[in-house]
């Protein structure tokens, strides 16, 4: 792959988990970090949309120095998180859905725990350490987090809900209970965020049937006044699909999923643990063939 039009400023995009940030979760590669500061003050917009809430990926976009829009949830809140000059978009399950959902004696009888996000608060049922990492539940101050039964304390529209199974062979009877509620809902199971340290954990995450990071590309190419086709994304696993494939520079990684290497345009040499993304990037900028 090699980019064409050199001079124009391009609107870049970037996961977070197995992308820009190590196997940790914690950290970007150095190499990555300096590539993306670059390109920002070179005058390309760097945004970056990940599955996670705005608590444990502001960090990131400090360190980076953005002042672009940030996306999280994979795409169920857009917001302005510095200048604010940008009116929040939040695209979440409605109220009565998350309490059809959650009361269904089936699936209440299957789950463990249950966490249930909006964009700035999170319930989740009993105290878990892995949960409570796993989702960055303690990062922000300004985030509201419980631990309580949500099955009286969740009030409002959610836009997560993660279900957590007692076992894993109850999962094919969830889904079939979940079929009621598919003109709302959109199921993602297992390893959507990248990064799955602990693998006997069984969870179902649920979000709006029409967030995805594609349509995502779509609002921040318009509001950059960007052509999708010069636009550059980079991504790992499956919910980065729809946004590998509608930008022009669509780029898997070298540790990603195979299926999201099949339709991305280029796939980086290196893992995200070894910079992939700074390495790449930098090479393509400077209009090389990767």
């Amino acid at each position: 792959m090699k980019l064409q039009h050199l001079d124009k400023k391009r609107l870049i995009l970037i996961d977070l988990d197995g992308t820009a940030l190590k196997a940790n979760g914690e950290e970007i590669h150095q190499k990555t970090k300096e590539v993306l500061i670059k390109a920002r003050e070179d005058g390309h917009h760097v945004c970056i949309i990940t599955g996670r809430p705005h608590r444990a990926s502001i960090r990131f976009y400090k360190e980076l120095g953005l002042t672009t829009l940030l996306t999280n949830f994979d795409g169920a809140h857009i917001h302005d998180p510095l200048k604010r000059r940008f009116k929040r978009i939040v695209l979440p399950i409605s109220e009565d859905i998350v309490q059809g959902i959650i009361h269904n004696p089936i699936i209440k009888d299957a789950c463990q725990n249950i966490l249930i996000e909006n964009y700035n608060k999170a319930v989740v049922s009993k105290k878990d350490e892995f949960i409570e990492k796993f989702f960055h539940l303690d990062d922000v101050e300004d985030d509201d987090y419980f631990i309580s039964n949500v099955y009286e304390a969740w009030e409002g529209p959610s836009t997560n809900v993660v279900l957590f199974l007692k076992d894993d062979k109850q999962k094919d009877e969830i889904f079939r209970q979940l079929e009621k509620f598919k003109n709302s809902i959109k199921i993602q199971s297992g390893n959507v965020y990248g990064n799955m340290s602990q693998e006997a954990v069984s969870m179902i995450t649920l979000t709006n049937k029409i967030v995805n990071k594609g349509f995502v590309s779509d609002i921040l190419a318009q509001y950059y006044n960007t052509d999708i086709r010069d636009v550059i994304a980079f991504g790992d696993q499956m919910n980065d699909y729809e946004m590998i494939k509608r930008v022009g520079y669509g780029v898997a990684m070298q540790n990603g999923s195979d299926d999201l290497k099949s339709v991305a345009a280029g796939i980086t040499q290196l893992s995200n643990d070894e910079g992939g993304l700074g390495y790449y990037l930098e090479a393509l900028l400077e209009g090389k063939e990767v």
